[in-house]
């Protein structure tokens, strides 16, 4: 994928004051959560050289299972093919550009419906009439194929990278994968299918933050897991390590196997193999740029999101349990009581994200200074500012080699 070098529309200078090398960090500036041209450069910046997440592998258990996704501008498929492999291939027919397929299901073959060109699930081209059924023009497509991204599963996550250069996302996670051992995330499953919703806010409001659970959520959240200023937020946890994008914090709860539910414990049976410690917290795990893994005694959660455009994203949550749990005569009633018990906490989420986006695009916006409970924004500014910088040395040194 050949896209343009782009410096940074915003100086690196001004975005300096925003990351952890600065005395005293401030906000990001309104414009990249807003602008345009600012997101053309960050498509570069992050998302083309950067591995991330679409998804756990067992939302497609079968072969021919898939979903589509967007990425900024490009449509993609993730599936798993004839020989149980995750693919995740462009969403576009090689032929006049046509969108194969949409939503979720199962399927034998991508077939296009505008001309009939069909593929089969690793993206090969095995139909097109008039050329592959004894046409003239047969060798003229004898080697098309859908682009495949390049993809990797870790822990069960299904991760892309449009950069071949990267080294296997295994490595960058390595550490995390065995933090996070006990939860066996690769054999839990989703209790619904993952949905994706659109959104009108940028993919950066979504980054995942505490300080607000005491304001925000003070009587929904706050009713069912004491929030205690002071004591219940822990930024200083082990699973943090910037330089691999993984950012993290835990919520101490005051009593084993504690959750925000109206009964102020976990209404499914807890995960086998869990620590005393991993009992009594709950760890809010980001991986850059786009998954928060949320680990709880009786199951994990991940937050998954992707950019649509400068104030456009896609969003979605799964639940994620072992099947023991699942298979639970009592699994649905319980899985649906803690869903309405946290209702009103999503919709206050989604409140504060589109009124964000609107305050964003006010010529009255600010940059404030980050709290001391907002280590994490601290922490995700810094590795976003760094990314930024390396695409900007990309450009400069791009055009100087011209020169």
């Amino acid at each position: 994928m050949n896209q343009p070098l782009l410096t940074s529309p915003v100086p690196l200078e001004d975005l300096h004051s925003s990351t952890l090398d600065a005395e005293t960090v401030i906000a990001l500036p309104a414009s990249v959560f807003s602008s345009s041209e600012f997101f053309d450069f960050e498509m570069n910046a992050v998302w083309r050289h950067e591995w991330f997440c679409v998804g756990h592998a067992n939302e497609i258990p079968n072969p021919g299972d898939y979903y589509t996704i967007r990425v900024g501008k490009d449509p993609l498929i993730v599936l798993r093919d004839r020989d149980r492999k995750v693919q995740v291939l462009a969403n576009v027919c090689q032929h006049r550009g046509m969108i194969l397929v949409e939503g979720r299901g199962n399927l034998r073959r991508l077939r296009c419906p505008l001309h009939a060109w069909t593929y089969d699930l690793s993206g090969k081209l095995i139909g097109a009439p008039g050329l592959t059924d004894g046409g003239a023009d047969g060798e003229s497509v004898a080697h098309v194929c859908i682009p495949r991204i390049r993809t990797e599963i870790w822990e069960g996550f299904v991760f892309i990278t449009m950069d071949e250069s990267l080294p296997p996302v295994g490595e960058r996670l390595a550490k995390l994968g065995q933090q996070l051992r006990n939860y066996d995330m690769a054999s839990l499953r989703g209790a619904a299918p993952l949905h994706l919703e659109e959104f009108d806010w940028n993919w950066k409001i979504f980054n995942d933050e505490c300080y607000h659970c005491m304001y925000l959520h003070s009587s929904s959240w706050g009713d069912m897991y004491e929030l205690s200023r002071g004591q219940t937020l822990d930024e200083a946890v082990e699973f943090n390590d910037l330089d691999k994008g993984v950012i993290s914090y835990n919520l101490c709860s005051t009593h084993r196997d504690a959750a925000p539910t109206h009964t102020k414990t976990i209404l499914q049976p807890p995960i086998a193999g869990l620590s005393d410690q991993e009992r009594t917290q709950l760890s809010y795990v980001t991986v850059a740029p786009n998954l928060l893994i949320v680990a709880m005694p009786d199951k994990v959660k991940y937050f998954l999101w992707l950019p649509v455009g400068a104030q456009k994203s896609l969003y979605a949550v799964s639940w994620m349990y072992p099947e023991s749990t699942l298979a639970r005569e009592d699994f649905r009633e319980n899985y649906e009581r803690e869903v309405k018990d946290l209702g009103p906490v999503m919709e206050e989420d989604l409140y504060a994200w589109r009124s964000c986006q609107q305050g964003y695009n006010s010529s009255f916006s600010a940059r404030g200074p980050l709290a001391p409970e907002e280590e994490v924004i601290k922490r995700l500014q810094t590795w976003l500012v760094r990314k930024y910088a390396a695409e900007e040395a990309r450009a400069r040194a791009t055009v100087q080699a011209a020169e």
